[in-house]
Formats: structure tokens, sequence, C-alpha cells
């Protein structure tokens, strides 16, 4: 997709409040809250969005009450800020390495009456799981084994018996089993949707056969989770799958539309900002690498810039540089005029999302409200 000359760029800008600040357009919020949750629906899985996205408590909300049950976080204080948000399913898809790491965590959980899933894919990862569950008696907890479907970060190698083994230390400690979880994370390097539909299958393939083994040494409840935008919305769900946990397809981003996922006008986050200095060679906004992130895109996808930011009549330029507090315009062929207002579509909305303690939910009448980025700055 050529997302330089793409028809649906303009939007109304309005100059109500001071700049930067995150903006999200409430229709396409919900329009693709609603069609992931169709699919899901139709393909008889749950849908357990991953909040690292918005990190709000009430886009949560909002998904909760589209049919999604419960939420999956990254770090235990996303957790914490979510229980005391009123979530009440949550699991932590990452690695527990320390028992004081979660102890918070499920200490609010018993208070609040809330479902914690944790992962492991080692036996250290067990221990520490079990440790903090006997500090913390009465924790409605569970731990799902985190399988690596070619990501090669965090999980247990499919094709040997490293499942089987951390299945029977968790039955040793009494931990209830959740089953399989994967993130095919690769797939946003697969360049286009036919290839990522590939990587779908395969991590389904990993996956049934990892079950079929689990299920052969006894352990037969062994529901499977996978999460990932990308192989979310270029392939079908495999009827193998229990469960799914895409994040980004919330607000969606110029890395989706990139990768043939998303068109333009399917994009619910922007930043609006204003432009402070025009030169000889840029024009500057006031929206740097501190509202924008320095992200030119998630797992091997790189993009040429920062962004691409559009003014009232659609004209669009790229975001080639950025320093803390500004960013630079390329603008060969039309100059902003300082002071003008122009939106900016960000490479990655998860990464932008993380910079802001607030956002404006703006509908299709122009009337705005501000919610807070519930779980911003909760990275342990």
């Amino acid at each position: 997709m050529d997302i330089h000359t793409a028809e649906q760029w303009q939007r109304p800008l309005i100059d109500d409040r001071l700049t930067p600040y995150i903006e999200v357009d409430a229709q396409r919020l919900e329009q693709n809250l609603q069609q992931m949750q169709r699919k899901a629906d139709a393909a008889g899985v749950t849908l357990r969005p991953h909040i690292k996205t918005h990190k709000s408590v009430w886009i949560a909300q909002r998904q909760l009450a589209s049919g999604a049950r419960g939420v999956t976080v990254s770090k235990p204080g996303e957790g914490i800020s979510f229980i005391q948000g009123g979530i009440r399913d949550l699991l932590l898809a990452y690695p527990i390495v320390q028992a004081q790491s979660v102890a918070e965590l499920l200490h609010l959980a018993v208070r609040h009456q809330a479902k914690i899933t944790l992962i492991a894919d080692a036996l250290h990862g067990v221990k520490a799981i079990a440790d903090a569950w006997q500090q913390q008696p009465g924790s409605d907890l569970a731990v799902a084994i985190k399988v690596d479907v070619g990501l090669h970060r965090i999980g247990v190698d499919p094709h040997t018996d490293q499942a089987v083994v951390i299945a029977q230390a968790l039955r040793e400690k009494g931990l209830p089993f959740a089953g399989l979880v994967s993130h095919a994370g690769h797939a946003y390097g697969a360049g286009n949707p036919a290839a990522i539909a590939d990587i779908a299958r395969q991590e389904a393939a990993m996956m049934q056969q990892l079950q079929t083994k689990l299920q052969t040494a006894g352990f037969t409840a062994c529901p499977l989770s996978v999460g990932a935008t990308p192989t979310a919305l270029a392939a079908e769900i495999a009827p193998c799958i229990d469960e799914i946990r895409p994040g980004n397809y919330a607000l969606l981003d110029l890395t989706a539309c990139r990768l043939g996922l998303s068109r333009v006008d399917q994009l619910a986050l922007s930043v609006i900002t204003r432009v402070v200095a025009v030169n000889a060679h840029y024009a500057i906004i006031d929206a740097g690498s501190k509202m924008l992130s320095s992200d030119k895109g998630p797992h091997g996808t790189n993009a040429s810039g920062f962004g691409i930011a559009v003014d009232a009549a659609g004209q669009t330029y790229e975001i080639s540089k950025l320093s803390e507090e500004h960013g630079f315009l390329l603008c060969e062929n039309h100059r902003p005029e300082v002071g003008s207002l122009l939106r900016i579509f960000p490479n990655h909305s998860c990464a932008v999302m993380a910079q802001s303690d607030d956002f404006i939910l703006r509908d299709e009448k122009g009337d705005a409200v501000k919610h807070v980025v519930s779980a911003r700055g909760k990275f342990i």
C-alpha cells in the first residue's frame, strides 16, 4: 500500500486545546473493536485483548462490553492498575523469575476476587510462581506454558519435551494448568498478508502438535491461546484454537497499513501537533520523541521516518527526524504555516500511547472527552 497517496487522510482538525496530544477517533475505535469481536465470535473462540496497546481501563471496558472475556497485560503493574479499574480476569503474558514481582498483584486479586493466569517457560518460573502462591493463599491462579513459535524471545521449544516437564512440575506444585499460549510477533517482519497467514498456520500446527503431546502425557485439558494482531487480521482462526489475544487491532497504526492489514481510514489513534517554525530545510512541529517515541515499527518492520503528518487539506509530510520535543518534517513542495495544526499517524500506536498520561476521545460531532491512560508507566 502506498500510504503517501492514500485518499482517506483528510479529517477535521479542531483547535480546542494545547498541543501535542493523542486523539482517538471514537467511531474508528468502536468499529475496530467490533470487527475483531465478530471474527472471534464467528470462529467460536474467546477474545482476550492485550491492553499494552492502549493501557486504558476505559477502552478495556469497551472491549469487555463488546464480548471480550478478560484481558492480557504485559507487566504486574499493568495488572494492578486494571484490577483497580474493575477488571476481574487477567492473563499476565510475561515470565516470572521472582516471587516478589507478582506478590502485590496476587494480593490485590484475592481482595477483589480476580482470576489471574501467569505463564512459565522454565522450571525456575514454576518455582517462583509456586512461592508467590504459597505467600498469597486463596488466589484464583492458573499457569499456562509459553511456547516459542518463531519469535525466539521467550517460550519452550515446541519440538522438545520441555512443555511436558513444566506441566508435570506444575502438577507437583499443585498449580492449575491453563494450557498453552504463544505470540507470533515475528509475523510483523513477514511483509505481506499472505506471508503472515502462513505464519499463523504454522503457529497453529505447532501448538496443536504440542497439545497432542501434552494430552498423551495425561494433561487432557490443554486449551490453546494465540496472540498477535497481524495473524489475527491476516488469517482465518484455526479450528484448534480456543483463544486469541491481539492488542494493536484496537487502534492500529502505519505499520498495519504498510503490511496491508489496515486502511488509513481505520487508524483510530493520531497525535495532534502544531507547527512552531518553518525554515529553508524543514517545518518544525511540537511533537518529538517524548510524544511519538522513536519507534519505526515492531519486530522486523522499519519505516523510513517516524510517522506521517497531515494538514487540514490532506497534504502529507513525512516526519524525517526527531529530537526530544521537536519533529522535523520534509516539505519540499509545500510548507505549512507556523501555528497550523497537523495530524500525525504514527508507526506504532502502542509505543505512542505509552508516552502520555491521557488521550482525547473525539466523536463524529467533534465533541471531546479526556480519558486517563490508566496503566501508563506500569513497567514492573
